[in-house]
């Protein structure tokens, strides 16, 4: 039987990638608070495995910049200072800026489409209350200029810090309904901007929607409010 491509069988995910991948998405939702610390044997009850997956996938998202693991001390969710917050942002905004503009050059149509779906997503879900939901469709906006770019670079670039930038999202606008209100309407000036040729005025408009600056200590205290104990 001749071999290729077509005849292998596709490997099934580790179990310390479902962790990780399961674990990725509960510290995005915001399950966990920023500085939290991540209990392995929660985490072995929970999934129903043992300590060697769970280690491996806390390792894996110290990558992603999701989490810190301190020898002898445990792991913690990251726990960025405003100074982060800042130098984030400016990361962003550099990178989401090009990815934009090239993205509207080369894959117009679909750059297009892609917003319009995301918008509608966002709507949708502001109009039910439902924040996680809308935190999703925002990320899946400002990914759309990634996957419509067509330059890999700058996509790996982006993923350096877009668990990190998911997560803060999470906090720092989906729990506040009139920054969702404000959000969705820029998320649709931004796109009306960019696909009628005025880069100027996206760039503008990016720069002020990508600024979280001073709002983390504000964020973290409504989540304790919110989360008391």
């Amino acid at each position: 039987m001749p071999a290729g491509p077509a005849m292998r069988i596709a490997q099934p995910p580790s179990l310390a990638t479902m962790v990780a991948e399961r674990l990725r998405d509960a510290i995005i939702d915001g399950e966990f608070t920023l500085g939290e610390n991540i209990s392995e044997e929660r985490l072995c009850a929970a999934f129903g495995v043992s300590r060697s997956p769970v280690r491996d996938a806390l390792n894996a998202l110290q990558f992603t910049g999701l989490v810190e693991v301190r020898p002898k001390r445990g792991s913690f969710v990251f726990n960025p200072t405003e100074a982060d917050v800042a130098r984030l942002c400016d990361y962003r905004f550099m990178l989401e800026r090009e990815a934009a503009l090239m993205a509207v050059r080369v894959a117009r149509d679909d750059l297009a489409a892609g917003l319009e779906a995301a918008v509608a997503t966002m709507a949708r879900a502001h109009a039910d209350g439902d924040r996680r939901a809308y935190g999703h469709a925002d990320t899946a906006y400002h990914g759309v200029f990634f996957a419509c770019c067509g330059n890999s670079l700058v996509r790996d670039a982006y993923r350096l810090a877009e668990a990190q930038l998911a997560t803060l999202r999470t906090l720092l606008t989906a729990p506040f309904d009139e920054r969702r209100e404000s959000g969705l309407t820029q998320h649709r000036d931004m796109a009306e901007a960019l696909l009628s040729g005025d880069e100027a005025g996206f760039a503008a408009m990016l720069k002020v929607h990508a600024d979280w600056s001073g709002r983390l200590t504000a964020a973290l205290q409504s989540q304790q409010e919110r989360n008391p104990g």
